[in-house]
């Protein structure tokens, strides 16, 4: 009979100790759930935003074929100017024959699919150095027009890009260290504007 009472008991006893609430300590990875959680909030509302956009498309197509009678698909299809960047390869070096500073902006537009696209329109560019208090001199600007622009286009085995070369001066300015290279594009047909900016340095 004891031992039938101490069993009863015991057993009260875990599941007594079995309903007490456990304390969860902080883990590492609770980090990593909450990156988790705030990525899928972020697809699900880029979705949300791509099939609003697609609904526009959509109007906007029907929208064009009855103003214009041009195909949607051709439409949707035809490339469109979305980027102009300043390649790493941009640099400025000494010529030893005029013994004047030149720099070679490369220049690479590109479309909503990241793939090479003509410029059509004019091209604005300056140089400028900065120091280490802030302050800033300018080494060159120079403006391209239309012409001008197509002009500069580059083709070859590395792929095509449009090359401006740049005298650089100012007192005081040796050619040494590294220039910031500023771009704006101005689109020929829809007046939008483009810009880029990167640090060239001098090549060896």
């Amino acid at each position: 009979m004891k031992s039938f009472f101490t069993l009863i008991v015991g057993t009260c006893t875990l599941v007594a100790a079995g309903c007490q609430p456990v304390a969860l300590m902080p883990t590492t990875n609770d980090g990593l759930r909450r990156e988790v959680r705030d990525l899928r909030e972020e697809i699900a509302a880029l979705k949300a935003q791509k099939a609003q956009l697609d609904a526009q498309l959509a109007t906007l197509a029907v929208e064009t074929q009855g103003a214009t009678g041009r195909d949607p698909e051709v439409v949707a299809a035809t490339p469109a100017l979305v980027a102009v960047a300043i390649e790493p390869a941009s640099h400025f070096e000494l010529d030893e024959r005029t013994n004047t500073c030149v720099a070679r902006v490369y220049v690479a537009p590109s479309d909503g699919l990241g793939r090479f696209i003509q410029l059509v329109g004019s091209v604005s560019l300056s140089l400028f150095d900065l120091s280490a208090d802030g302050s800033s001199r300018t080494l060159a600007t120079a403006t391209y027009s239309p012409l001008q622009v197509r002009d500069a286009w580059r083709g070859g085995l590395m792929g095509s890009h449009y090359t401006f070369e740049v005298p650089l001066a100012s007192d005081g300015w040796s050619c040494q260290g590294r220039v910031t290279a500023r771009l704006q594009f101005v689109d020929g047909l829809s007046n939008r504007r483009l810009e880029a900016q990167r640090e060239v340095s001098r090549q060896p």
